[in-house]
């Protein structure tokens, strides 16, 4: 198997994990906003508690939020290194190949000048 298709699958893989990702955020998005509705509509708490429940849970929802979005951008930065190595990589593959192609021409074109059957 060639170092480009595994390259291919890991940078599939990390689209799907970074797919994945945003899911789970709008999941948890929802889930968090049901979850408050579902507590103000059952629980008996007076005006200030309730105030003081909501804040307590958007503080807590803001830092996971953040914490995904700290999660996601050192992902994104991973697969960004790994994509400038890739592509140095196969930059010096093709430079190699075309340096090797120039170097066999030459060759050919130095056996043609001194072959005396031409």
């Amino acid at each position: 198997m060639s170092s480009s298709s595994v390259s291919e699958g890991d940078r599939e893989a990390s689209m799907a994990n970074a797919h994945g990702d945003s899911a789970h955020l709008g999941w948890f998005l929802f889930g968090a906003a049901l979850g408050a509705a579902g507590a103000l509509l059952m629980a008996p708490r007076t005006g200030q508690e309730t105030r003081d429940f909501l804040s307590e849970k958007s503080e807590e929802l803001a830092r996971r939020a953040q914490e995904l979005a700290g999660d996601a951008q050192g992902r994104a930065g991973e697969w960004l290194d790994k994509s400038r190595e890739l592509f140095e990589e196969q930059t010096q593959r093709l430079m190699s190949a075309f340096e090797a192609g120039k170097d066999a021409m030459r060759d050919e074109i130095r056996r043609g000048a001194s072959d005396p059957r031409v």
